[in-house]
């Protein structure tokens, strides 16, 4: 997509989420992470070998520990996965370009919220851009669909509600919204 919409995406993706970065410290969100401790692991009694198995234990504990967190968010991601597969497989391209494929400005906050329930990778969303773009859709818009895709997927915010409590889901989405409308406008109007 050339290097100047690239070193474009990355300053602007950069300013806005250090400024959202900012905004969330200046608030206080730091108070609405849960409480995620790894339990604390029974100590041997040998002196001697105190230190290697409190070592032991707690890479166990640790494994242990994440290997039950991934395993109660699983069913979620599965559904996740499934959900946004569903949008991106059954959303026809043609559909995404006749809808806001304009270079108005009303398309990039659709793009972002179209793209934010969607599980892409990067990788599969660039060639999906060109043609996009190859069918008129505003380089805005695209920006705004790829950040909204990449920011936070269905998957992604059902994982991070497990760390945060609701508040900050919810801030934590308005927030990837925010960064890929402010990120699709920004880039909409210089090029």
């Amino acid at each position: 997509m050339g290097w100047k919409l690239t070193l474009l995406y990355i300053v602007f993706a950069a300013l806005f989420s250090l400024l959202i970065g900012f905004l969330w410290k200046t608030f206080g969100f730091q108070n609405l992470v849960k409480e995620v401790r790894v339990k604390k692991a029974t100590l041997h009694e040998d002196a001697a070998t105190l230190k290697t198995a409190q070592k032991i234990d707690n890479w166990k504990l640790a494994f242990r520990d994440a290997w039950s967190f991934f395993l109660s968010m699983l069913p979620y991601l599965v559904i996740g996965v499934l959900l946004g597969s569903a949008i991106y497989g059954f959303i026809p391209e043609e559909f995404i370009a006749k809808y806001i494929g304009s270079d108005e400005f009303w398309t990039i906050p659709v793009a972002a919220i179209i793209g934010a329930p969607m599980y892409i990778r990067e990788e599969v969303m660039l060639p999906v851009a060109n043609v996009l773009m190859s069918k008129g859709m505003g380089v805005g818009t695209i920006i705004a669909l790829l950040i909204g895709g990449a920011g936070c997927s269905i998957p992604e915010v059902i994982m991070l509600s497990k760390l945060f409590k609701p508040k900050l889901v919810v801030v934590f989405v308005l927030s990837v919204l925010l960064v890929a409308i402010g990120s699709g406008v920004a880039i909409q109007l210089i090029l």
